[in-house]
């Protein structure tokens, strides 16, 4: 549950006119605990790695490459007919309302068109009562032609595609095996989905180099018509002391750039242009009563289905790795997963709240955030999250706005915010 009304009155005595406010809407948040039993939930959700770890790029910051590199089977290959059935069956027996099948790598275009044309094909046979699906692709674009572009619109994918920014600043880091860069074969990629009507996200990760150029960054995006962008912070080697790359994100460029990142997105909304920051819209929503739509915000890990390629399963797309494996889908049933002890383990180590989380201002939208920027663990229980002060600086710089738009919609009078499905 929320904190009480009563404690947060008690305190806040301490902070301003803003920082109170911030205080009183996030006791309208319900913060229940999520359950991972998916057969209770509106939506199955499930994450997709049809080509495991491979991509045809090389970017520099990539996590995944790192994960794979930690666990004893880095490459799973090519997702199988028989694995995908195998998923699809299980998936279903789940009984949900909806389903969202996400698919995510490296690049999960390796897997080829077939695959995903004979995914989808499968869903419909295994998808007896009709029930709502919903079909989601993260690609770096650089394979995306009229071909694939036709398929994504005909069955209604949301795309998401990387890109960080203008070329210059793109192909420093997201760059090919050899260090060729990447730039113009994504947005030839993007030129094609949009020639097609496909629905497009832009995926920025914000790194040393993104954080010192946020103008020049989001300027572009919008330039571009990349009017839905979702900012990701990059993230170190696991098992690193952060900091120690060219692209390390410190905690103080972070807090820059969310000011100004800010800054710009609610200057652009002003003017009537339909801009979205996922993260800023999800803190307006927030703020009006709503639960949050990522599970970095949730204040401890939800549950959701991560799948490899060889049907392994993992709680979360940051660790699957193999002290967290669930399952496999061809020998085990989903629900048995959920229930197991492995996913309560990973559920209920990220609920510890930090002390000086208990007390903060901003922990009613904060929440702690995402549980890998607060490793490593000390005696099993979380630490506090690197970014804090960043965060901190920023629910003081923009905690005015937020809840301005918060109001102004909850009167009716706002812009819309929101993220696409």
């Amino acid at each position: 549950m929320c904190y009480s009304v009563i404690y947060h009155t008690v305190i806040l005595s301490r902070y301003s006119d803003s920082v109170k406010k911030i205080i009183v809407m996030g006791c309208t948040i319900d913060q229940t605990s999520v359950s991972w039993d998916h057969q209770r939930m509106d939506t199955s959700s499930f994450l997709i790695k049809p080509a495991s770890g491979r991509c045809n790029l090389a970017c520099r910051y990539c996590f995944y490459r790192d994960v794979t590199e930690n666990r004893d089977v880095a490459d799973f290959g090519i997702m199988t007919e028989a694995t995908a059935r195998a998923l699809i069956e299980k998936a279903f027996s789940l009984d949900s309302p909806t389903y969202t099948f996400g698919f995510q790598g490296g690049e999960p275009t390796v897997a080829g068109l077939d695959f995903f044309e004979n995914f989808v094909r499968l869903v419909g046979e295994a998808n007896r009562k009709g029930v709502p699906v919903t079909y989601t692709l993260q690609t770096n674009g650089t394979l995306i032609d009229p071909e694939w572009a036709r398929f994504l619109k005909r069955e209604n994918f949301l795309v998401g595609v990387s890109i960080d920014g203008p070329r210059v600043i793109h192909d420093t880091f997201r760059v090919r095996w050899d260090g060729s860069p990447s730039y113009r074969q994504v947005m030839a990629g993007v030129q094609a989905l949009r020639d097609e009507g496909v629905p497009i996200n832009a995926l920025c990760v914000v790194d040393a180099l993104t954080a010192d150029n946020v103008e020049v960054v989001y300027t572009h995006l919008l330039d571009r018509g990349f009017d839905w962008v979702q900012f990701i912070p990059c993230l170190d080697p696991l098992g690193e002391a952060p900091g120690g790359h060219l692209w390390s994100l410190s905690p103080a460029a972070y807090g820059v750039f969310l000011r100004k990142a800010f800054d710009l997105w609610y200057e652009v909304r002003d003017r009537g242009y339909p801009a979205h920051v996922r993260w800023f819209d999800n803190l307006v929503g927030m703020a009006m009563g709503y639960p949050p739509d990522s599970c970095s915000m949730a204040g401890r890990c939800e549950g959701y289905f991560t799948v490899e390629a060889d049907g392994s399963v993992y709680p979360c797309d940051f660790y699957v790795l193999d002290p967290w494996r669930l399952g496999n889908v061809q020998t085990t049933d989903l629900a048995a997963m959920a229930q197991g002890e492995t996913a309560r383990r990973f559920t209920t180590s990220s609920e510890y709240i930090d002390p000086q989380c208990r007390t903060c201002f901003a922990y009613p939208l904060c929440r702690g955030g995402c549980r890998r920027d607060r490793e490593p663990f000390v005696d099993g229980k979380p630490a506090l999250n690197r970014y804090c002060q960043s965060y901190k600086e920023f629910f003081a710089y923009a905690g005015d706005r937020i809840l301005e738009m918060a109001q102004d919609l909850l009167r009716g009078t706002g812009k819309s915010v929101g993220s696409r499905p």
